[in-house]
């Protein structure tokens, strides 16, 4: 997402102050960051906690966020849509047995239309100036442009980030671009669906769409069916979290004895990717754990109340609050601690069978919920890295693409989708953390099963009790929402 030199004056100017206190405490070492975070590191963080903190509408953000600054340099982008299968049914259906096997029969939720998915095919093209303009071509030349581009067989299946009702492909190209760089592969982006207008699973569904779309091309297509064996889900934030939680819908799919989907009259067998790799991923949507407050001042984030409330809740438009009301703008309240929604509640017995994961984290807000799903990843026999960045906030690797650490967590991002498309073998789980202000960077090692002292009561009594709140908030706006309906009816 591009900015302007006078939409960034308009950002700077009035936050002089703030810079200016920020870098002086930090160079002081007065600040409570100094002891992780460098000047520059700091001065950003505390910029964007400050613009973030600015309450606005659900419509102006997503305006905002999902602006295509356009393409040109040394990527390949073709844009593709998928059709919605005729058969529709095998998707949604395939979604909603996932769903009710997982769940505890409490959970609702609104089913969704199987629709059309918009992606982008983006690639790398060496040797073209950043400033040459897209050429003037059809989609299915770029395609054609794009494949001569690439040197691997690895496919990236890439979702992004932005708490699932901001951003698009558009405004995470420059990760894609630079994950087809340093792999020689492509990515496949995908514009899902977004909230609050699109609640869970309506991303979900578009995500398996998206899969399934790959290993069997529909009518139209540009490309060959892709082998799953070439395929690595991949995404950060919610992304993230869509990565992972089609990972556990296909393994609960097998597990349960579904063994194809049909989709455009094809019965395409229920497969696994080569792995999946995720940076910061958001896989506890009540985001109560812990490090919710304890990192706070190292990211960006705003951390939510005990109570579940945000000093940011959106303004209200026509798109939020939803009719009737929901207390998350993600999925209904009874939904949030379901494995499909929040990863992290997958017990190790649900992740038995999972390929190879990489998952990169810093110490953000979202830390607890990072550790606690490797953690029962690896106990549930995934050959599982973590790889954690000292003092780094969340998603800092695009914040800082070119620094020391975001140069680093760009290039083991790379090389795992790269090994496991390769079928080198990760071998035993292994995590670790690379120390703060190192040079050059050192990572220490660390015990999968010691990267966090939360045990897995903490998080079913955490996670619980949030979701206890915000049942209790979305009841009471069914209920305020419902009174005048009934009064009218009178």
């Amino acid at each position: 997402m591009d900015i302007s030199p006078r939409a960034l004056l308009r950002l700077l100017f009035p936050r002089l102050p703030l810079i200016f206190k920020t870098a002086l405490l930090n160079a002081l070492s007065l600040s409570p960051n100094s002891s992780k975070q460098d000047l520059k590191t700091e001065v950003v963080v505390r910029l964007l906690r400050d613009i973030i903190s600015a309450r606005r509408s659900v419509g102006f953000m997503q305006k905002y966020t999902t602006k295509d600054p356009g393409i040109k340099g040394p990527v390949v982008v073709s844009k593709v849509t998928v059709p919605p299968p005729p058969d529709q049914n095998g998707p949604r259906d395939a979604v909603c047995s996932a769903i009710k096997e997982l769940g505890d029969g409490t959970e609702t939720y609104m089913v969704p239309e199987t629709a059309a998915v918009e992606a982008e095919w983006t690639g790398y093209r060496a040797n073209v100036s950043p400033s040459e303009p897209r050429p003037d071509l059809p989609e299915e030349e770029h395609y054609a442009l794009l494949s001569e581009n690439v040197s691997s067989s690895l496919t990236i299946l890439y979702f992004h980030g932005g708490a699932y009702y901001l951003m698009d492909p558009a405004s995470v190209r420059d990760t894609t671009t630079r994950l087809a760089r340093l792999t020689g592969g492509r990515c496949y982006s995908v514009r899902y669906r977004l909230a609050p207008q699109n609640p869970f699973p309506a991303q979900l569904l578009d995500a398996l769409v998206a899969y399934l779309s790959l290993l069997s091309p529909p009518p139209g297509a540009f490309h060959e069916p892709v082998l799953a064996k070439d395929i690595v889900f991949a995404g950060e934030s919610a992304g993230g979290n869509l990565s992972l939680a089609l990972l556990q819908l296909l393994l609960t799919l097998r597990r349960t004895g579904t063994e194809t989907i049909k989709f455009h009259g094809a019965d395409v067998p229920v497969q696994l990717p080569a792995g999946v790799a995720v940076n910061s991923p958001w896989v506890d949507i009540t985001r109560s754990l812990p490090s919710n407050i304890n990192n706070a001042f190292y990211d960006y984030l705003e951390p939510l109340a005990p109570t579940g409330l945000s000093n940011t809740e959106p303004l209200p438009d026509p798109f939020w609050p939803t009719s009737p009301p929901r207390a998350d703008i993600f999925c209904n309240a009874s939904m949030m601690v379901h494995p499909l929604a929040s990863p992290v509640q997958a017990n190790s017995e649900l992740w038995i069978g999972g390929p190879p994961v990489w998952i990169c984290v810093g110490n953000e807000t979202l830390e607890d919920e990072a550790t606690v799903l490797a953690r029962r990843m690896h106990q549930g026999g995934v050959p599982l890295s973590l790889v954690g960045y000292e003092g780094m906030p969340h998603c800092f690797a695009m914040i800082f693409p070119t620094s020391p650490t975001g140069k680093d967590c760009f290039e083991r991002w790379g090389k795992f989708c790269s090994d496991v498309v390769k079928g080198t073998q990760l071998g035993s789980s292994k995590a670790g953390w690379v120390k703060a202000f190192s040079n050059p960077l050192h990572l220490e090692e660390v015990d999968v099963q010691n990267l966090t002292s939360l045990s897995d009561q903490d998080v079913t009594e955490i996670t619980g009790s949030m979701r206890k709140h915000f049942l209790i908030r979305e009841e009471e706006l069914v209920r305020k929402w419902s009174e005048p309906k009934a009064r009218a009816k009178l």
